[in-house]
């Protein structure tokens, strides 16, 4: 799977170590949270511009107090792969778009 997600605060990348990085606060289940872990991660300031910034997701955590509570906040490691890449207009709920890959 692959998840794309609408960005416009830079201020939400919070450097944990080395290449890891945080970002957050998503409205998810964390079971799909977790169904993510591994997936690629694809940040982009709108639908249509191409993704700035995105590695691959490595964990996640819930808000459990505060404005954000009960939202996920991922864990991913960047990789430069993830940059400059375009996803269609199709399947955006909000600032969320799910790819699920399939294999023939």
């Amino acid at each position: 799977m692959k998840v794309h997600l609408i960005e416009t605060d830079s201020m939400n990348f919070n450097l944990v170590e080395g290449d890891l990085w945080e970002n957050g606060c998503w409205d998810l289940k964390e079971d799909q949270a977790e169904l993510l872990i591994g997936s690629e991660i694809f940040f982009h300031r709108t639908r249509t511009e191409p993704s700035f910034y995105g590695g691959i997701i490595r964990g996640y955590r819930v808000e459990r107090e505060g404005e954000n509570e009960g939202q996920i906040v991922f864990e991913f490691q960047y990789n430069k792969i993830c940059r400059d890449i375009r996803t269609d207009r199709n399947g955006w709920a909000r600032k969320m778009k799910i790819v699920k890959e399939t294999t023939e």
